[in-house]
């Protein structure tokens, strides 16, 4: 008999806590799933009025293939994305056996590179049925060949499905190789990063507000699919892990699920509410109704993500998985349903129009009117958003958690570095969601003004905060234990394993930090870059990640507080500091004399009566020129404050080896004492 097996008083054998529970349920499972997710979506179509119709006569008709194909492949593409990315999810969570992956996290990648397969092929019949219906002509009659090519190199979701497409499949051809942790991480961020494609080019980026639109429907769907995923990953692989190995990675996930179901339900509130430009339509149209139908069951998930907590967690832990399988199975059914709603709502007509009303030239570009600037209307005209906000409050919620937790085990942290931290997290959504968020598009003043808040004001207060340092010594460490040694990484090692990485060794060298905050400035303004960035959300989320990114990659050795790859002395940070000066002056005098406009054609597009594009260029010279002045005091009495310390506590270090060099040569010249009142006694 086993050793994992004993007998009970009628001598029938009894399965241990670390044998693995039986998988002969899984593809029921999945076909409840993909039933689920199927018929929620037919319901809704009908129900919303998204169902396909034919099209009048004499207009183009995609037929009703088309009609219906659409809606379903791209459910099938979204289960499918849901099913990598959670299987992946699964390989991350589950503790690792001796430093390999757990039998269970094998598996898991095997599932992860069969969904991605099916992910692939679920964007390309997306892609087929997009073309369709873009051209208004019946699949079976497409010409591929002279189409197919014209519609991914110029229509913006053509390219969105082949990026997909392409990421599918090399997240397929590499997971079966995959062999170490580390490994399983880049791939779950290639597979979160390919879900992300079509929400950058689909309705809501054309749609009015199409910022605040397009961030939430991004943290929507990441906080969807990690979630979902995460789930439905347990439900299947954890049917086939030990005990340990489960009731370790489902108390990870409850955890990440907690995160996924606040940031699920609030950026989802937000699209709905710029979807619907109002209360009365959530009542009223069938839009409305189906918003509804998926708020009931976001608050159904809430209640089975509170039982988990409260019931089959604890069970886990008392070695009965069964009950939570089962109940996560149910749980990630009802998942697949409202991603089958959801999938129904991109297809059912808003009562608000889609595309941005032409009330202005620059309204329409942009998606929002721009009135002239005062600064009043820089405090008032608040563009909230949900991107920024949601990293904000993680990043709040978090810093405040962790100064408690050391206050619980009577830890000192400095009040100075979390008023640091809560006043760059403060400037930072300033800048990015009030009136300066309005005006930067059509600005360049006041867009300059947020560059140099993002790359040097927001990083300097930041990294004054200590984050890393703070997140080491509040974090518990991996746990070990158990008889096969089960090791789970934590945050914490997480954090660690970053910070050694050679990636962050490279990128974090004071020369290529240079480079990088340098180089990327005058590339950047002088070349085509800025006026995309300018003219499309992707680029401005991609903008406003680069300014902060390669000014912290730039600061945060300088200010030295958190631990680093390499770590400059207080010299080699003041050189650091002063070499970029003369590099950013020069950028500023070349803005203010220059007599060409920087993106001019989008500038002239918006057609802004009360606004001369060159004057407001050299305003924003000026502001590139002055702007380094503030942020380098600060650096400077930080840094020379450090020295001053790091001084103070050398002195003392030598201080006391004088002292215990005394000691010792008090002790010397007693045992000589000693031993020459000896000697005369002797005498």
């Amino acid at each position: 008999m086993s050793v994992t097996e004993r007998r009970d008083a009628g001598s029938r054998p009894v399965r241990g806590d670390s044998r693995p529970g039986p998988a002969g349920h899984v593809p029921w499972v999945a076909a409840a799933w993909l039933l689920a997710g199927v018929g929620v979506l037919v319901i809704a179509l009908v129900v919303g009025g998204g169902r396909p119709k034919p099209a009048a006569p004499g207009l183009p008709d995609p037929g009703m293939l088309t009609g219906w194909g659409l809606p379903i492949a791209k459910l099938a593409m979204d289960l499918a994305a849901v099913g990598a990315v959670g299987s992946l999810l699964f390989g991350v969570l589950a503790p690792t056996r001796a430093g390999a992956l757990e039998p269970a996290a094998t598996r898991a990648l095997r599932g992860a590179a069969t969904c991605a397969w099916a992910w692939a092929a679920a964007a390309a019949l997306t892609l087929m049925f997009t073309l369709s219906d873009f051209l208004g002509i019946p699949v079976t009659r497409l010409d591929y060949r002279d189409n197919l090519a014209g519609f991914v190199a110029e229509v913006t979701q053509g390219r969105s499905l082949a990026v997909v497409f392409l990421l599918a499949v090399i997240l397929a051809a590499t997971a079966r190789g995959v062999r170490t942790l580390n490994g399983v991480a880049l791939l779950l961020v290639l597979a979160v990063t390919a879900t992300l494609p079509p929400a950058l080019t689909g309705h809501s980026a054309s749609a009015a507000d199409h910022d605040i639109a397009t961030s939430s429907l991004l943290v929507h769907i990441v906080a969807v699919t990690l979630w979902v995923g995460g789930l439905a990953g347990l439900a299947v692989y954890g049917r086939r892990a030990t005990t340990p190995a489960l009731g370790s990675a489902a108390g990870r996930y409850s955890a990440l699920a907690l995160w996924c179901f606040a940031a699920a339900g609030f950026s989802g509130l937000v699209n709905a509410w710029v979807r619907l430009g109002g209360i009365a339509p959530l009542f009223t149209s069938s839009y409305g109704w189906l918003v509804l139908g998926k708020l009931a069951a976001l608050v159904a998930l809430g209640w089975f993500g509170w039982w988990h907590r409260r019931r089959t967690l604890p069970a886990l832990g008392r070695k009965t998985p069964g009950g939570f399988r089962r109940f996560a199975a149910v749980e990630a059914t009802v998942m697949a349903a409202t991603i089958g709603l959801a999938v129904a709502l991109s297809r059912t007509p808003t009562p608000v129009p889609e595309e941005a009303e032409r009330q202005s030239t620059a309204q329409a570009l942009i998606g929002w009117a721009v009135p002239p600037f005062s600064w009043s209307h820089v405090l008032t005209l608040w563009r909230p958003d949900t991107l920024v906000l949601v990293a904000a409050a993680t990043g709040v919620v978090l810093y405040l958690r962790g100064v408690w937790r050391l206050r619980t085990r009577d830890l000192r942290w400095p009040v100075g570095r979390t008023v640091s931290w809560l006043f760059g997290v403060a400037v930072t959504v300033f800048v990015l969601c009030s009136g300066v968020a309005t005006y930067a598009p059509a600005m360049f003043s006041v867009h300059m003004a947020q560059h140099m808040t993002l790359t040097m004001l927001s990083p300097i207060l930041l990294a004054m905060g200590a984050p890393v340092t703070l997140a080491l010594r509040a974090l518990p460490a991996g746990r070990r234990g158990g008889r096969e040694q089960n090791q789970g990484r934590g945050m914490r090692e997480w954090i660690l394993t970053v910070l050694h990485s050679r990636v962050a060794r490279v990128i974090t060298h004071p020369l290529v930090a240079l480079a990088l905050y340098v180089l990327s400035l005058y590339a950047f303004y002088f070349t085509g870059l800025f006026a995309a960035a300018m003219s499309n959300h992707t680029g401005h989320l991609l903008m406003t990640f680069h300014f902060l990114a390669v000014g912290s990659l730039y600061f945060w050795p300088i200010i030295g507080l958190d631990p680093m790859p390499r770590r400059l002395p207080p010299f080699g940070r003041m050189l650091l500091l002063f070499a970029s000066m003369p590099f950013h002056a020069f950028f500023g005098v070349i803005v203010m004399t220059t007599t060409t406009v920087l993106g001019a054609e989008w500038f002239a597009g918006l057609r802004l009566p009360w606004l001369d594009p060159l004057a407001d260029q050299n305003v924003g010279g000026g502001i590139a020129w002055a702007a380094a002045e503030l942020p380098v005091l600060i650096v400077l009495g930080v840094v020379f404050a450090q020295w001053v310390r790091a001084d103070a506590r050398e002195a003392k270090r030598l201080d006391r080896r004088a002292d215990a060099g005394d000691d010792r040569l008090s002790d010397y010249n007693a045992m000589l004492a000693r031993l020459a009142a000896r000697d005369d006694s002797g005498r």
